[in-house]
């Protein structure tokens, strides 16, 4: 692996493999990127590892005769070894089996998006993070003596990401990105709580460590002397944290272009229907200014957009890449990525960026809010559970859920009167979106999505 080559002159080497793939490939195109990234773990209260990793990397994609598609990627950066990279990836092509609606993007030009990169992250020391991870310890555990910090994870990362391909998409771009994950629990006599984390995620080094710990350490106190719960059906407001994970993966799964186009999704040919409670409007918006995830082309060369995807319950666009929108004549939304925040084994072995293809996932999924605080839509509710936090996987394609309770909290007349001990909510992710009453104006920016709290009625909820 060649660390020390700088942007350009891996630029310069991935355009001259292309130009030469190009001569025997029907099509191609390169996916090639370098990120410095500065790293802090934190375990049980005290700083466990300090580190910094370089990462550089291309991956080829070559279109043989009859539409066949091969893939290859390579972390050495030397130009034999590059070269050789993509004429593997033809030679996978060649004996592969044909994708007859594989198409790549053609030349076009990138959004401007503000808020990018900024240099202040690049030249951040390992000390200053480690400062950084110790003051958001101290103000969690500070903020009452039984909190522990149990776990967390801190990195600065900046770099470049880059696309090119035959059809004369030829894009570069500079980013910095920071994420802080912090996990507390609380011990009280023979109490332990379940885990409680805040997340902060910014373009540049604006964090607040300190509102990081304090966050947790009152997540981890509310959730003190727990009572039991009977089963009922009710209102259930699922805050910004459960929204994000569980009833995301729905709306992601029933949006991406490949499932409408294999007809997985609940929501093939209902373009121009209700598929929600009108209360909902949704956007992927890959151009919001400071976006964690906002960029000027998406990871295979289509410039960014902002798409509407639901207008009041309507549903009015799905989520596309190259080929799934050439497969059904309909607009490219610019969303192939290769970041996917999911648990799919192939990511979770090989990794993600250069080392994958490209799959349809959104960029900053963006629910409109509302006009009512979380206070408000609580203090509006005869009796039910806000859940802050859920344990459990949505399943595809038919929207099914059954998640534990791990953070939630029971609501009568209109007040929190204890956290809930065990228990499940369990339905239908497709009905709650339907049923939804309210939405929060508590927006919350998490790693692909923007959401705030939603309230929605008759949920089945089971007791511990």
């Amino acid at each position: 692996m060649n660390s020390d080559l700088s942007w350009k002159q891996i630029s310069d080497l991935v355009h001259k493999a292309i130009k030469n793939l190009g001569k025997n490939a029907v099509q191609a195109d390169a996916f090639f990127m370098s990120t410095q990234t500065a790293e802090v773990t934190i375990r049980n209260s005290e700083i466990l590892t300090q580190n910094r990793t370089d990462d550089s990397g291309v991956g080829f994609r070559a279109v043989a005769e009859g539409n066949k598609v091969g893939f290859a990627s390579t972390n050495d950066l030397g130009e034999k070894a590059v070269f050789h990279t993509a004429e593997r990836a033809l030679s996978t092509a060649k004996v592969s089996s044909s994708v007859p609606n594989f198409a790549l993007p053609e030349a076009g030009k990138p959004a401007e998006v503000s808020g990018l990169f900024f240099s202040e992250v690049a030249e951040v020391s390992i000390q200053q993070i480690v400062d950084f991870a110790r003051r958001a310890i101290n103000a969690a555990e500070s903020f009452d003596k039984r909190v522990i910090a149990k776990s967390g994870r801190i990195f600065f990362q900046y770099g470049w990401r880059g696309v090119e391909n035959t059809r004369g998409v030829d894009f570069e771009e500079k980013e910095s990105r920071v994420m802080f994950y912090l996990d507390g629990v609380g011990e009280k006599g023979e109490q332990v709580t379940g885990s409680c984390f805040e997340l902060g995620l910014s373009r540049n080094s604006d964090l607040n460590p300190e509102a990081i710990g304090k966050s947790v350490g009152k997540m981890v106190t509310e959730m003190f002397d727990p009572k039991p719960l009977k089963s009922f059906q009710g209102t259930v407001i699922f805050g910004p944290q459960a929204v994000s994970y569980q009833i995301c993966d729905v709306l992601i799964d029933a949006l991406k272009g490949e499932n409408i186009l294999a007809g997985r999704s609940a929501w093939t040919r209902k373009i121009g229907q209700d598929v929600t409670s009108r209360h909902l409007s949704l956007e992927d918006n890959a151009v919001l200014d400071g976006g964690f995830s906002s960029r000027g082309f998406d990871d295979e060369g289509c410039p960014s957009c902002k798409t509407t995807l639901i207008k009041n319950g309507e549903l009015r666009s799905h989520l596309h890449i190259a080929s799934t929108a050439d497969a059904l004549n309909v607009s490219n939304t610019g969303n192939a990525s290769r970041f996917a925040s999911n648990f799919e084994m192939v990511h979770m072995i090989v990794g993600n960026g250069y080392r994958t293809k490209p799959e349809v996932y959104p960029s900053n999924l963006f629910i409109k809010p509302g006009n009512k605080s979380k206070d408000e839509l609580v203090s509006e509710t005869q009796e039910g559970v806000l859940v802050e936090s859920m344990a459990g996987f949505a399943q595809p394609g038919s929207g099914n859920i059954s998640a534990q309770l791990s953070r939630a909290f029971y609501i009568r007349d209109g007040e929190i009167l204890h956290p809930i001990r065990g228990g499940l909510v369990s339905g239908n992710a497709f009905d709650w979106l339907k049923k939804v009453s309210e939405v929060g104006n508590d927006a919350k920016a998490f790693m692909n999505a923007v959401v705030p709290s939603l309230k929605v009625e008759n949920v089945k909820i089971i007791g511990g």
